[in-house]
């Protein structure tokens, strides 16, 4: 079972998750509460919020940075996950591709201002899927191909393929927080937000190093695998034998509540700074994040150079490379040729920090509607008038990743069309999509609150066709 578990960890499993998520839509989107989780630093204009459980906050995105990554192409004559695996193979990536998926769900999110109303208070409760990948294109190669790349029925020798192109993470938790924003002045609003965190599932396949080569003396060919120093870390998915573990979905629930030993903290910091009355600038970094996992643990790692010798050159056979791969290497794990050692110790993850920033211009008109609120905009906590703002700027954001610096730039409209409609365009350029128009809609009735949001409007008619689609919703009750 664990040459089972190599085999798919090492050669083959590419696609896995990470923290990577870009939210332009939402990011400083007026009047909106889950602003505050994107940055803690925004301003508050209402006097306490809560959301409507499992409702407030429901977050899907999904894609891949290769355009040719779409359902349809993926799907296509597809019975099987191998038949998916080398649909996704013939769309010839390289090693600069990536892949993310995210969701999210707010179980619980409130908040409201503090006796001093200069300070808001908000808490909540997040269950959280978030993932990222690279694609190994020289083990992906390798296992397709062999040591015979162009299919020429003669192997090449010291054709280098690089395992430091294994870079997947993966992890369902919890989130639970709290956080308060800050009206430090007339013009700077500060905010943190702390987090615990409960580990559910964890995959961590990152920062590996080595290369392997086929090399030949007199009548044997030498598999040559140099400079080893891989290990994947994985929790709650299989125990020591190789055997699967995650049976039933309340296991994996329970490991949201802390029932499971997964423990972590963090952190996350913004602010909104007013340059002039009319420029203001944000910024926010998040997950600022470290978890402890200990439950259920499995490492599998190779920390040396091997050798193994072979008559045959790696020659797998069309349609049938995961039974050849199985079967050639099993008795080199039987027999203890591969260095593999299974750990059962805890180990440590901390998430890839997200920066995101935005200068924007406002242009501000008054309604009719008088209340008293400490609104983003105004100086004083006494009756005002009602602003409504038109907004345009820039937005942008960065998550670094231990092989990757994921980036987007965002130019975007908003304005509050009156009193009870607020909207959002976003034109979004990365590495996913150079046509990526996004738009979130804000309403509110008296007190409740509904929104939503999707990016990569053009292509939605035809999601089966796109490479990358994101969507959310959630429902608040706000009261100023």
């Amino acid at each position: 079972m664990i040459c089972k578990h190599c085999l798919y960890f090492l050669l083959f499993f590419w696609y896995g998750y990470s923290f990577a998520q870009n939210n332009q839509i939402l990011y400083d989107f007026n009047q909106l509460p889950q602003t505050l989780l994107l940055n803690p630093g925004a301003e508050v204009d209402y006097n306490k919020h809560f959301g409507v459980p499992f409702l407030s906050n429901v977050f899907v995105q999904a894609g891949a940075t290769n355009e040719r990554i779409t359902y349809n192409n993926i799907i296509f004559n597809a019975d099987s996950n191998g038949d998916i695996l080398r649909n996704i193979y013939d769309q010839n990536l390289n090693s600069d591709d990536y892949f993310l998926i995210n969701q999210q769900l707010e179980i619980i999110n409130a908040g409201f201002r503090l006796r001093n109303e200069k300070y808001y208070l908000s808490f909540g409760v997040q269950e959280k899927i978030d993932g990222f990948s690279l694609y190994p294109e020289d083990l992906t190669n390798l296992f397709y191909n062999g040591n015979d790349q162009n299919k020429d029925g003669k192997p090449e020798y010291d054709n280098k393929f690089n395992f430091n192109q294994i870079s997947f993470v993966g992890e369902l938790m919890g989130v639970f927080h709290v956080g308060i924003s800050a009206k430090v002045s007339n013009k700077l609003n500060l905010g943190a937000r702390f987090k615990i965190l409960s580990g559910s599932l964890n995959i961590d396949f990152t920062n590996n190093v080595g290369d392997y080569h086929l090399s030949k003396s007199t009548f044997i060919n030498m598999h040559n695998f140099n400079n080893m120093n891989t290990s994947i870390h994985t929790s709650g998915f299989i125990n020591p034998d190789g055997e699967n573990i995650l049976d039933e979905t309340s296991q994996a629930i329970k490991g949201l509540f802390f029932m499971n030993g997964n423990f972590g903290v963090g952190f996350d910091l913004g602010l909104t700074y007013h340059a002039s009355d009319e420029f203001v600038i944000t910024a926010s970094l998040l997950d600022l994040d470290y978890i402890n996992y200990s439950n259920d643990i499995v490492k599998y790692e190779i920390k040396e150079s091997f050798l193994l010798n072979d008559r045959e050159y790696f020659d797998p056979v069309d349609g049938s490379e995961k039974s050849y791969w199985h079967d050639k290497l099993k008795p080199y794990f039987d027999a203890q040729s591969v260095p593999v050692d299974t750990v059962q110790t805890s180990y440590f993850t901390t998430h890839a920090p997200k920066f995101n920033a935005s200068a924007k211009y406002q242009i501000a008109r008054s309604s009719n509607e008088k209340y008293n609120s400490v609104y983003r905009n105004s100086k004083y906590v006494t009756p005002v008038k009602r602003v409504l703002l038109t907004e345009f700027g820039m937005q942008t954001y960065m998550a670094f990743r231990p092989e990757k610096l994921v980036w987007a730039v965002t130019p975007f409209f908003s304005r509050d069309i009156n009193r009870y409609l607020t909207a959002k365009v976003t034109y979004t350029y990365s590495q996913f999509s150079a046509t990526n128009i996004g738009l979130g809609i804000s309403t509110h009735f008296k007190s409740f609150n509904f929104y939503l949001a999707a990016d990569n409007l053009l292509d939605l008619p035809k999601w089966k066709d796109s490479n990358y689609q994101s969507a959310q919703f959630g429902m608040n009750f706000i009261f100023y």
